[in-house]
């Protein structure tokens, strides 16, 4: 079950509508802190993820890369068009049905169906509440607001929200980035979160080339320490983790681990 998912979802949905409700065009026109997307696009992303979860007979775009990050291109590109107030909209009305089906997926007909997500891996249907509080945190804090995004004014709950977007980020480590850890995983790496959540985790080799990541107290003698709202960020390659970890141990070992990591 994931009803924290589900509670930090609707708490940021409340966030984003009152922050894009107040934009001008200037607003939305910027360029966001996520490559090659403007705050237009952005917001259309983030209502896209609830239209795909709301409607299974929603038509996805052409994505013969078999991509998660090309089918949410091909998705802002089929709106790239629309008006501002098309985009609030769309944001409002997916928003307010997704959050439904998120609620609906917590109940026990769905406690073990799982969603394959192209090349982010298998999920259970519960965890898609996870999934959409971590791309809305990671947009909202690390894209749209500053000081790394162009938005100045806005309010995010992150307390609400930084728990279920690292369970998405953990349980998707060992799926998206298996074979970029795998090799460089010559030991276990512990992974010590602290500031909005204080959690730890230990990286490992598991069988037949897997990773695993448990969450656990104790910790190997090789230790990477993050603030856990920068670990959205650097998990995600928004920006470098050596500005933002403090590495205890062998650093060679922990760097190449850290290297590998891609969270979508």
């Amino acid at each position: 079950m994931s009803t924290a998912g589900v509670a930090a979802s609707r708490a940021l949905v409340d966030n984003a509508l009152k922050i894009i409700e107040g934009f001008g065009p200037d607003d939305w026109a910027a360029d966001s802190a996520c490559h090659g997307w403007r705050v237009h696009d952005l917001v259309t992303h983030m209502g896209f993820f609830f239209n795909f979860i709301a409607d299974p007979n929603l038509v996805l775009p052409d994505n013969p890369s078999g991509q998660s990050e090309r089918l949410n291109d091909a998705a802002v590109r089929e709106r790239a068009d629309w008006t501002a107030d098309q985009v609030v909209d769309y944001y409002r009305t997916q928003s307010e049905a997704g959050l439904a089906t998120l609620e609906a997926l917590q109940g026990p007909d769905f406690a073990a169906a799982t969603v394959d997500m192209l090349d982010l891996g298998t999920y259970r249907l519960a965890a898609l509440a996870d999934a959409v509080a971590f791309d809305h945190l990671v947009h909202l804090v690390c894209d749209l607001l500053a000081p790394r995004g162009p938005i100045a004014d806005g309010a995010v709950d992150v307390a609400a929200a930084i728990d279920p977007a690292v369970d998405w980020m953990i349980a998707g480590l060992p799926q998206m980035c298996r074979a970029a850890l795998h090799p460089v995983l010559t030991g276990p790496i512990g992974l010590r979160l602290t500031g909005a959540t204080e959690r730890t985790f230990v990286l490992d080799r598991g069988a037949d080339d897997t990773v695993v990541v448990t969450e656990t107290r104790d910790l190997p003698t090789d230790v990477a320490t993050t603030d856990a709202v920068d670990f959205l960020s650097w998990a995600t390659t928004r920006t470098a983790w050596r500005s933002a970890v403090t590495v205890t141990g062998d650093r060679a070992a922990v760097s190449a681990v850290l290297d590998a990591v891609d969270v979508v």
